[in-house]
Parts: C-alpha cells; structure tokens; sequence
C-alpha cells in the first residue's frame, strides 16, 4: 500500500478532539463492592456568593476526627478476622446467629468494604479542612473555636499517620485497664480531660 494512500486513512480514522482527561479509578464490577462507590464530578460547583462560616469547621474536624478512629478501629479488627482461622470458630464458614449468619468470606469482604469507604471518607473530610476556603487565618473566626479547631487537628494527625497503630494502643491501653480493675478506660479519661479544659 503506497504511503500516501496510508495517510489519507489515518487522517479519516484519526480526527482530534479536545475534551477533559480524567484519571479514573477501576473500581470493579461487583455491585457488592459498595464501599467503591461511583466516580466522583472532577470538580466543585461552588458559587461566589457563597460564604463559608468558620464555625462549621469544628463539627467537619469532629467528624474526621471520628472518621479516622473508626477506620483505625476497622483496620485492626479487619487484621485480626484474616489472621483469624475459620474453621476454629465455624464448622461450617459461618458466623452469627438467627437473622445475623454471614458467611466469613463475605464478612471480610465487607471489612474491605468498610476499610475503602472509611479510607475515601477521611481523605475527602482532610481535603475540604485544608481547603482555602475555610483557611482558619484568613477569617474573623474567634481564637476559641480556631484553638478547639487546631487542637482536634492535632488529634487528627496523630491518627492519620497510622491509624491502625493507633486503634490498637488505645485497645492495649484498654485490656489493660480492664485487667487492672480501672474503672474509667483511657478514652474517658481523655474525652472528660478535654471538657475540663474547655
């Protein structure tokens, strides 16, 4: 086939077409992979008139603070079911009792389930805190609530360096109490600490 004749098919099978490139992640084809979820828009529609009170930082920095306690929590219990030899506890792969059975191979997919919906949660809280908009010193927010704010983003960097680590010194430091006949575990403790503070 002469070269010319090669270019006038490319050029009628290749056209350009400028669009958006959008990096999307395979997120599988089993509808039992909720925590995946469905592709997120590549961008915010928020309007200028719009006015972002620096009050409502506290309650999204509780709720990620929460968010990542609860997927340390998920890591660790999802660590021990793995490790975990079903036929010890099930003589027939099952778990639970009426209304509750699951089967155990089902029960660690919805902990990876969990894990990925936790995961994407507290990445998606972190990104809004440490948007611009809500930029603490950029507002006329009272030094109260911008110290509650900073001191619950202190927690939460803590956490997030690893969450998992951190669930599992606050169950050893409550086995422990436990064993030891305390009478208030280290959460209390702590949560009751930061009410006296306030």
């Amino acid at each position: 086939m002469p070269d010319e004749m090669k270019r006038r098919i490319a050029a009628k099978v290749m056209h350009r077409t400028a669009g958006e490139v959008r990096f999307i992640k395979d997120r599988g084809g089993d509808t039992n992979e909720w925590g995946w979820g469905q592709v997120p828009p590549s961008a915010r529609e928020i309007t200028s008139e719009y006015e972002f009170n620096p009050k409502n930082l506290e309650p999204l920095a509780r709720i990620l603070r929460a968010t990542l306690s609860a997927l340390g929590h998920a890591q660790s219990a999802h660590g021990q079911f793995v490790k975990l030899k079903s036929a010890r506890v099930s003589p027939d792969g099952a778990l639970g009792g009426k209304g509750y059975i699951q089967k155990i191979a089902d029960m660690r997919r919805q902990y990876m389930n969990t894990l990925e919906a936790l995961s994407a949660l507290s990445d998606t809280l972190y990104d809004e805190l440490h948007a611009p908009h809500w930029d603490p010193a950029a507002s006329e927010q009272g030094n109260r609530e911008r110290q509650q704010v900073q001191e619950i983003m202190t927690d939460v960097e803590e956490i997030k360096k690893d969450p998992e680590e951190w669930a599992e010194e606050e169950e050893a430091e409550m086995d422990q109490e436990n064993s030891g006949g305390a009478k208030k575990t280290a959460q209390s403790i702590r949560v009751a600490a930061r009410y006296m503070a306030d």
